[in-house]
Parts: structure tokens; sequence; C-alpha cells
């Protein structure tokens, strides 16, 4: 039997939903519905020097490129694809945003020196909850489309950090600079660097994981994630 009648008995069985406006998806349609993507909030950071999403590093870490994929607001139904991602357990979800951004850094032209990827950890916790890293889950198709390798073991998440979905941009930065550390520089030595995750808000992890890779001798940072909140 292939692969296309095992999907099409599947969907009879339990039908396949796109997260945005979970309207049932027809068989063509993979993880997103054709009429939600043809809305879809692209930022189009990937071609932009100095975006918004640059712009909030200025003054803070220097990053070689910023971009992310979507605006992510809390009145848009596309911060569902997030949810869906982080507390559903949408791994194909993941993989397909992913696949998404990673072809537009690509033909984008400003990422081609980029050498390997590198996804921001999540706490042990986290990742037991949830089975998985979803920005290693990123970073892996973000990679695959780039022709470049996902480095793992790069960066730690320390025991002792805390969430910070309620916190004000202050407390987030504080909390970031202890959450996170250097496990193994040697691999990324003299490299450049794409370091990937699922949400760009205040920046406060990424400066802290940039920082971190950055006291590496000779390497370079850029970041690209799915989301970026307005």
């Amino acid at each position: 039997m292939d692969k296309n009648r095992v999907r099409d008995l599947a969907d009879l069985i339990l039908p396949r939903v796109c997260p945005v406006c979970r309207e049932i998806l027809r068989g063509v349609e993979r993880e997103i519905c054709l009429d939600c993507l043809s809305s879809f909030p692209y930022t189009y950071f990937w071609s932009l020097r100095d975006n918004p999403a640059e712009e909030l590093f200025w003054g803070k870490i220097y990053f070689q490129r910023v971009a992310s994929l979507f605006y992510y607001g809390d009145d848009s139904d596309y911060g569902r694809l997030i949810h869906e991602i982080k507390y559903n357990g949408r791994r194909t979800l993941a993989l397909f945003l992913g696949s998404m951004l990673g072809k537009r850094l690509r033909e984008s032209g400003l990422y081609e020196d980029v050498d390997a990827v590198v996804a921001v950890p999540v706490s042990p916790v986290k990742s037991r909850m949830r089975g998985y890293n979803q920005a290693a889950l990123i970073g892996t198709a973000v990679a695959s489309e780039m022709g470049v390798e996902l480095i793992k073991g790069v960066l730690k998440r320390n025991l002792f950090s805390q969430s910070q979905t309620t916190m004000d941009p202050e407390s987030r930065l504080r909390n970031a600079i202890t959450s996170f550390s250097l496990a193994n520089g040697s691999k990324i030595r003299g490299r450049h660097i794409l370091l990937v995750d699922d949400v760009l808000t205040t920046g406060a992890t990424l400066e802290a994981c940039g920082a971190a890779l950055l006291g590496v001798d000779g390497c370079r940072v850029s970041v690209a994630t799915l989301a970026y909140v307005e």
C-alpha cells in the first residue's frame, strides 16, 4: 500500500486539522491549509537588512543577521502554530515551518556563508514533558534546507533557570543571562553559526545564547526564529 493511500485512510479515521483555521485538511495539504498559507503573515526579514528583528539587538550584542518567518500577535490565529508545536506535540508542524524558514534563508542569499545551525536548548524538565526540543526540530529542518549541519551539545540550559513567559523585559534578561552557558565550543570555533529558536519576543534568550557562542574564538552568529512578536 502506497503512502498516499495510507494517509487517506488515516484521514478518514482521524482527520488532520489546520491549526490556524481549524478546518479539515484536504488530501494535498500538509500541516496548514492552502487558504491559510495564502494569507500567511510573512515578515520578509530574511531579505531585509536593518529589519525590526535586527534592531531589537542594537546596542546589546552584534549578530550578523536576524530573521523571523512570520508575525506573531495575540489577536492572530497564526499564534496557534507556536502553541501547537510547544504544547500539543505537533512535531511535524515544527519541521514543516522550519523548512519554510530554511528555504527562505537559503534563497535570500544573505545567509549563504552560514556554516552550521545551533538550536536554543530547553530545560531538561520541559524536554521530558514534551518529549522533544521544539527549537531543535526547527533547527533540523532549517539545516537540511540550507545544506549545513545541525550541531548538538554546544549550549546547555542550566537547571536553576525559570520560565520567562510572565516576566517583564528586564527580568527576562537577568534570568536569561544565568540560564545558558557554553557546553562545548570546539565545534564552532571560527565558524558562522545560525542560532535557531521558535519565537523572538524581547530577545533576552537569544542575546544570552549569542553571548555564550561569541565567546568562542572566531565565531560569528546570526539568528533565525519562526515567529516575531509585534
